[in-house]
């Protein structure tokens, strides 16, 4: 095929290669449903994630994402010292669904980069999250009423899952 002829001058074949190299760059490889499992996300109150500190700390937002982006996410954590999970190291980490978005993005942005970016070192913290967190956000079903409480994601492959 005679490239002169699709593109009829070369600015413009300059124009559309840098439009795909921008477009691929800034892409990451996210998941099927990403985008409705944000959407989702939005709707959420509050949720909080369970997990060991160390997860969280290396996949917590620290200001920026891969692709440049500030991340602001807003979140209380505490130690859990009492009850069949304490002493293991857990953390309870309750957010509003708005910032669960940003920290979805977050993950999907560490955990799923494109092939063009280099992998992040906590992209293997951050994919074993967003696995756990996305089927969590997938289950979540209205509230019945006002007493429901608010989803908790446990992610401790040494706890059983509850049924």
């Amino acid at each position: 095929m005679n490239m002169s002829k699709l593109f009829r001058s070369p600015r413009t074949a300059l124009a559309v290669a840098a439009v795909a190299c921008l477009a691929l760059a800034g892409c990451t490889q996210s998941p099927a449903k990403h985008d409705e499992r944000l959407t989702k996300a939005a709707g959420i109150a509050r949720v909080t994630v369970v997990c060991s500190k160390d997860l969280w700390n290396e996949t917590k937002p620290n200001g920026m994402n891969t692709s440049n982006d500030t991340v602001t996410v807003k979140a209380t954590v505490s130690a859990i010292s009492a009850g069949p999970r304490a002493n293991r190291g857990l953390v309870e980490v309750t957010m509003t669904g708005t910032n669960l978005v940003a920290y979805l993005k977050e993950l999907d942005a560490n955990a799923h980069p494109s092939s063009w970016n280099k992998t992040p070192d906590n992209a293997a913290a951050s994919r074993r999250v967003y696995d756990a967190i996305a089927p969590a956000i997938d289950r979540i079903k209205a509230a019945t009423s006002p007493d429901d409480p608010a989803p908790e994601i446990v992610i401790d492959d040494t706890i059983p899952e509850k049924v």
